[in-house]
């Protein structure tokens, strides 16, 4: 409550900085462009890549589920801490942690890399560049070689499909698409996950041995949910805590993002009536 308060003061008593890449990165706010580098300091000091970004991920625990700040008529990326989505939260800590690797890293590092994970082709061109489905977010990271599919490394695997356009079909939902060409652009990107197949594992899968022990810090989990429309019921960071996997994630149940008290055995039968089956990806540098 006290960091929202804050934030909205310096919003009100200063102006935002914006910087510019290939599309104008955006600050909410100042204080959000101070806590770039509070991001960054906090996934600075471990060699391996998974273990940062598990400590960008802790350092954002206790922060509020929000809506996405990118969410507007224009679309290009804004940096927002105060408040989190489920995307943003994901993108922020993956960024962090590749920043954090440069020589003297600044917040030039950290939008660098946050475009390139959060932008299509890692070019921000506005809104329909953005990734509204983690079909499309995967799909493109790893033909750029920041994701890895695990998902198929484990037997008793299957495929779902769905068509996804949730967002031509919930227009209002999106500023951005009153102006018709944005729309036509997203139904023409849309068009190529009709009829998609989606690869998942059973959830009852995530407390098997052979996939615990092959489980590290950093990975992500992605939870699928049975709606025809959409691919994403949850999303998360693993962290190991003794041999044992729990998530790190923007909660829906607490409205905020939590490191889990259980591993994800515990928290797939708490929450399994929302999801039916997972994808599993490994970052890479």
């Amino acid at each position: 409550m006290k960091r929202g308060i804050f934030c909205l003061l310096t919003c009100v008593i200063s102006t935002i900085i914006p910087l510019y890449l290939s599309g104008a990165v955006r600050y909410h706010c100042n204080s959000d462009y101070q806590g770039v580098e509070k991001l960054m300091q906090a996934a600075a000091g471990e060699e391996n890549y998974g273990k940062r970004i598990v400590k960008a991920a802790r350092s954002m625990v206790g922060v509020p589920l929000g809506k996405a700040a990118d969410n507007d008529t224009v679309g290009t990326i804004i940096i927002r801490l105060d408040t989190l989505s489920q995307r943003e939260f994901i993108n922020y800590a993956l960024a962090a942690a590749k920043a954090a690797m440069a020589v003297n890293p600044d917040k030039s590092d950290f939008e660098k890399a946050l475009e390139s994970v959060s932008r299509k082709k890692g070019t921000d061109n506005g809104f329909v560049s953005q990734f509204f489905y983690g079909s499309d977010w995967i799909q493109d990271n790893i033909s750029r070689g920041n994701l890895k599919e695990m998902t198929d490394y484990l037997d008793g695997g299957s495929f779902k499909t769905k068509s996804l356009d949730y967002v031509t079909r919930h227009r209002d939902e999106f500023p951005a698409m009153a102006d018709s060409a944005t729309y036509e652009k997203m139904r023409a990107i849309e068009m190529g996950f009709r009829s998609h197949r989606i690869p998942h594992q059973k959830k009852q899968s995530i407390g098997n041995k052979s996939v615990v022990e092959l489980l590290k810090d950093g990975d992500i989990i992605i939870m699928l949910p049975p709606e025809d429309d959409f691919d994403i019921y949850d999303i998360g960071i693993v962290a190991m805590d003794s041999g044992q996997p729990r998530l790190i994630h923007v909660s829906r149940q607490n409205g905020k993002v939590v490191e889990d008290e259980y591993d994800l055995k515990r928290l797939f039968k708490i929450e399994g009536q929302f999801f039916y089956g997972y994808r599993w990806l490994r970052p890479t540098e």
